[in-house]
């Protein structure tokens, strides 16, 4: 299987876990678009050969949190859509299913910069030398 790369737009296996009318726990697969931020090279959170960090793929739009892709057809997506730039997600190499297309390098470029816009890089530079009393 060739192996994911960043910028790439993939089907992934997400497990779902729910409770039943019994209220026993139960796991359902949903398969998902995603789009790689992060091979393992530590781009996102840390370093970690095992791991990658996605960005969910969704139809529906919201302002704040979503940003559509502006040449979803050309890239051969079925249906309008958005990056879910609220919050990357970790899945494994196994949960990989196919890959669709990969993400023009500039379009993959406004992602990340919505993303360091949303996690708020000079509060947490702020907060890890402890300079508290400016936030």
């Amino acid at each position: 299987m060739q192996k994911p790369v960043i910028g790439d737009i993939w089907i992934v296996a997400i497990p779902i876990i729910y409770y039943d009318e019994n209220k026993d726990i139960n796991v359902k697969i949903q398969k998902r678009p995603v789009l790689v931020l992060d091979d393992g090279r530590g781009l996102i959170v840390e370093e970690d050969k095992k791991n990658y960090h996605v960005f969910k793929l969704t139809t529906q739009g919201d302002p704040y949190k979503r940003i559509l892709i502006k040449n979803w057809k050309e890239l051969g997506l079925k249906s309008k859509s958005y990056v879910r730039i609220e919050m990357p997600i970790k899945i494994e190499e196994e949960q990989f299913e196919s890959k669709i297309t990969e993400m023009p390098a500039d379009e993959l470029q406004r992602y990340y910069q919505e993303l360091y816009k949303l996690l708020n890089i000079k509060t947490l530079e702020k907060l890890s030398k402890k300079e508290l009393i400016e936030i």
